[in-house]
């Protein structure tokens, strides 16, 4: 067989060998089923308690008077305003509704058992104002997989999120551990904004909401300085901890870090071991990650619903248990295996072409 035509086999070969995994992926895909995740109890029972949640902070908005915003079209109790004296900066109302869905604890207990965690496993967890309805699905998550949950709260909140200075978001979790919903309260609160010491804010607001987080017991923390604002929230997370892993709600600075170092480090669960580079206007995210600490990042709410196959401020929800997330693809065995082993074939006379052509070249020495 001369040259060329064995080159032209082995090409052939090849192709063949494309031919053959491409036949076997699409056969795989053809027969894909749907099945449950392993931890679909779990995850409705958080989405019935957060349904639980929302019931109740209804119930706190009606006491206070704070009538139910216009965009909030579900009627969770979620929804916040365009603009208060707390607001700090500016949010989409589709992602504030899509947040404010009970299948929310079913995202984070997935995430949770994708991270690894386990009952007894401790979470420390940074909460924006700005997510209350993300917050709360964390701490319902936590709740029900029997996760030890250690979180910071902030008060400022973006557009349409917890911006009522009448009930801010460490009060609606306050409430709810009062009323026995939740079980885990603020391990400490900070007031958010500008330098997390509520810059931007109304000052008389800030005062009012202050005096009320103190009577109430919770933990006020005051701390302009960035480094040692960061220093005190590890500080808490060892001494009360350690922690199995970081969850970021929102976009507070000391969870994303300052400037546009967190972008691009992506969303939902980030695991440890990638090459993170350390500045120092490095968040927490950055700093965990780096430890080898994995993290939950709950910002980008569009990418994180399309991920799970679930829809983005629908007209109308799903009914509970039926949204993506509470599945998973499974695929055939056999057309992955009669691939791999087609391919290993192919491959194989292909090196074997390539020998025979090695041995049959002419010999280059001179005529001795």
């Amino acid at each position: 067989m001369s040259r060329r035509d064995r080159q032209r086999r082995i090409v052939a070969l090849l192709l063949a060998c494309c031919v053959a995994v491409g036949c076997a992926l699409a056969a795989a895909w053809a027969g894909r089923t749907r099945v449950r995740t392993p931890c679909a109890d779990a995850q409705l029972e958080a989405a019935r308690l957060l349904e639980e949640c929302f019931r109740r902070v209804r119930g706190y908005r009606e006491e206070l008077g704070i009538p139910l915003s216009e965009l909030d079209h579900h009627q969770t109790g979620l929804i916040g305003e365009s603009y208060t004296g707390i607001t700090t900066t500016l949010g989409a109302i589709e992602a504030k509704r899509t947040t404010a869905w009970p299948d929310m604890g079913a995202l984070c207990v997935r995430l949770l058992s994708q991270a690894g965690l386990e009952p007894g496993d401790t979470v420390g967890a940074g909460f924006s104002g700005s997510f209350p309805a993300m917050d709360l699905a964390v701490i319902a998550a936590c709740q029900v997989m029997g996760l030890k949950l250690i979180y910071i709260s902030s008060v400022g909140a973006s557009t349409y999120g917890a911006n009522d200075p009448r009930l801010t978001f460490p009060e609606m979790a306050h409430r709810l551990v009062e009323d026995e919903v939740l079980e885990t309260d603020s391990a400490l609160v900070t007031l958010g904004g500008g330098q997390d010491v509520g810059g931007g804010m109304e000052p008389a607001l800030v005062e009012e909401i202050s005096a009320r987080l103190r009577a109430a017991g919770l933990e006020l923390m005051e701390e302009p300085d960035y480094q040692k604002n960061l220093a005190r929230r590890q500080a808490l997370y060892r001494q009360l901890g350690p922690i199995d892993c970081f969850v970021a709600v929102g976009g507070n600075v000391t969870s994303m870090g300052r400037g546009e170092v967190g972008i691009g480090l992506g969303q939902g669960l980030l695991e440890p071991g990638r090459r993170v580079r350390l500045v120092e206007d490095s968040g927490l995210v950055q700093r965990y990650l780096a430890g080898g600490i994995p993290v939950i990042n709950l910002l980008n709410v569009k990418q994180l619903v399309s991920e799970y196959d679930m829809p983005y401020d629908p007209v109308q929800w799903p009914e509970p248990g039926e949204s993506g997330v509470y599945y998973q693809l499974r695929y055939p065995p056999q057309p992955i295996a009669a691939g791999v082993l087609a391919a290993a074939v192919l491959l194989g006379l292909c090196a074997r072409e390539k020998r025979r052509g090695t041995r049959c070249l002419p010999d280059s020495g001179g005529d001795g």
